[in-house]
C-alpha cells in the first residue's frame, strides 16, 4: 500500500498535523494509525470528569471550532465527539485512511491488533510522522511506581466517580494537575476537606486561568518575556508575575521549584487551599495496610480509607530528537505548553519549500518540569513564533490554534512587534539564568 504520510498516533497532535496537510494539499494521501479503538489519544483513557485546562478557542484542529470557540472548557465526551467528526470528515474524502486498533511495528509495517496474523506494509512517499513522542501517561493505563500491599484499597482517578461516597477518608497521591482535579472533584461532591489527605511531593507554580483567556494571553506572555529580561533567576520571574496576577501557588509560604504548566482558576485555588491535611514527605515508596512509607518518613492511617492514584507523569521529558529528519517528522511542542498549535505549525513548515536544515531552526520546547526551565522555554518559544511569523504571517494570523490570532489585527501586529523588540534581550537573559542555575 502507498501513502504520502503515515501518521502514528491519532491523538491531539497527530490529528492537528493531519488536518493542516489535508486542507492544504488535497492531492496527498494520509494514513493514521492508532492502537486505540478510536481517535482522541489519551482523552480516551482520561477520567470521566476531566475537562480542558485552557480555552477551547485554542484547542483541536485549525479547520473546526471546538465548543463555542471561546472560553469554555470542553469535557471529555465533547472532545471525543469532536475528534470523531474530524476523522469522519477526513475518511469521507477518500484521501485519508484511519486504522484504529493497529500498531506500528516500524519500517512501514502496521499490525492489526484484532487480527494478529494480519500485517499491512506501507510505502511512505513523503514522511513517517511520529505523533507518539510526547508519551502522555494517565493513571488508568500506567500502574503506580510504588509498592502496594494486597489489603490496600487503591484506585486510579478514573474510578473516583463511582467511589467518592463509599469511604471515610481519601488519600490523593500526586501533586500535579490530575491530583488537583481529584481533590476538586471530592470537594465538589461535598466530601469534607477534613477527610481528604493530599500526598504532595512537590509544590508547583500554576497559571491563573482567568489571565489566559481570549484576548488576554498575548499581553500576559509578553509581560512574562519583559519580566524575564530583568530577572536574576527564574524565581524572580514567578514572584513578579504572581504580583501581576497571571501566576499562582497554593502555599504562599513555600517557593515552589516545580513548574509544569498546570492551570487553575482563582476559585479552584481557593478550594484547594481548604485541604489542610497535606503530606509533604516526598514520593510514596510503599503503602501497607496501616502505613504509608514515603521518602522522608512514614504516615500511619486507619479506618475505611481509599487511596486515589494520580501519580502518572503526564508529560515526562523525552530524549532529544530533531523535528525534521530524513523521511521522518517527530511532533514536539515549539511553543511552551501548546502542543496542538505546534503540530499544525510543523505541518505548515513541512509543506513549505525550505530545507530541513532551515526548518529545524524552529526548535523543540520540552515540556517544563522546573521553574528553571521557564526562561529558556520562553526564549525559544518567542524565537520560534517570530521565525514562523516571518515565513507565514497570514497563516499565523488566521490559525485559530494560535492564541494571538484571537486578537484584533492592530493588537496582533503590535504584540508581534513588541516580541521582536524584546527577543534579543530575552535570549541573553535566558542564557544568563541558565548559567546561573547550572553554577549553583
Amino acid at each position: 500500500m502507498e501513502t504520502d504520510y503515515l501518521i502514528v498516533g491519532a491523538g491531539a497532535m497527530g490529528i492537528a498535523f493531519a488536518d493542516e496537510i489535508f486542507h492544504r494539499k488535497p492531492n496527498l494521501k494520509i494514513t493514521i494509525v492508532d492502537r486505540r479503538p478510536k481517535a482522541g489519544g489519551h482523552w480516551n483513557d482520561a477520567y470521566p470528569f476531566v475537562r480542558l485546562h485552557q480555552p477551547a478557542a485554542f484547542y483541536g484542529v485549525n479547520s473546526l471550532q471546538l465548543g463555542n470557540g471561546t472560553t469554555d472548557l470542553s469535557s471529555k465526551s465533547e472532545i471525543l465527539d469532536y475528534y470523531d467528526k474530524v476523522i469522519a470528515k477526513f475518511t469521507s474524502s477518500g484521501r485519508v485512511t484511519f486504522l484504529p486498533n493497529h500498531n506500528y511495528l516500524g519500517y512501514g509495517q502496521v499490525k492489526d491488533l484484532q487480527q494478529p496474523d494480519h500485517t499491512l506494509s506501507f510505502t511512505i512517499k513523503e514522511r513517517l510522522v511520529d505523533a507518539t513522542y510526547m508519551n502522555v501517561e494517565v493513571p488508568s493505563t500506567h500502574a503506580p511506581k510504588y509498592k502496594i500491599d494486597e489489603e490496600v484499597n487503591i484506585v486510579p482517578i478514573n474510578d473516583l466517580a463511582e467511589e467518592y461516597n463509599k469511604w471515610d477518608k481519601y488519600y490523593v497521591i500526586g501533586s500535579g494537575k490530575t491530583g488537583m482535579d481529584a481533590v476538586l472533584y471530592l470537594l465538589e461532591k461535598e466530601v469534607s476537606a477534613d477527610d481528604i489527605y493530599w500526598i504532595s511531593p512537590n509544590q508547583a507554580w500554576m497559571f491563573n486561568r482567568s489571565a489566559l483567556q481570549v484576548g488576554k494571553v498575548a499581553k500576559v506572555v509578553l509581560n512574562h518575556a519583559k519580566c524575564a529580561t530583568k530577572a536574576n533567576c527564574a524565581n524572580d520571574i514567578f514572584v513578579e508575575m504572581e504580583k501581576e496576577g497571571s501566576i499562582m501557588r497554593i502555599n504562599e509560604d513555600i517557593s515552589p521549584a516545580k513548574w509544569r504548566c498546570a492551570t487553575v482558576s482563582p476559585e479552584e485555588l481557593t478550594a484547594l487551599r481548604k485541604i489542610k491535611n497535606v503530606i509533604e514527605k516526598g514520593r510514596v515508596k510503599r503503602i501497607t495496610q496501616d502505613a504509608i512509607q514515603l521518602e522522608k518518613g512514614e504516615v500511619v492511617y486507619d479506618g475505611r480509607t481509599l487511596f486515589v492514584d494520580c501519580s502518572a507523569n503526564g508529560l515526562s521529558r523525552q530524549k532529544e530528537e530533531p523535528i525534521f529528519s530524513k523521511g521522518k517528522i517527530t511532533l514536539q511542542p515549539i511553543l511552551f505548553c501548546q502542543q496542538v498549535f505546534s503540530a499544525a505549525t510543523i505541518a505548515r513548515l513541512e509543506l513549505s519549500r525550505i530545507s530541513d536544515e532551515r526548518k529545524n531552526k524552529v526548535l523543540p520546547v520540552p515540556h517544563p518540569e522546573y521553574q528553571d526551565d521557564w526562561p529558556n522555554a520562553m526564549a525559544v518559544s518567542v524565537n520560534n513564533l517570530l521565525a514562523v511569523h516571518r515565513l507565514f504571517p497570514l497563516w499565523m494570523f488566521r490559525s485559530r490554534l494560535n492564541f494571538m490570532s484571537h486578537e484584533p489585527m492592530s493588537n496582533y501586529f503590535y504584540y508581534a512587534l513588541k516580541a521582536n523588540m524584546v527577543s534579543s534581550s530575552l535570549n541573553k537573559a535566558a542564557k544568563r539564568m541558565e548559567h546561573s542555575a547550572t553554577s549553583s
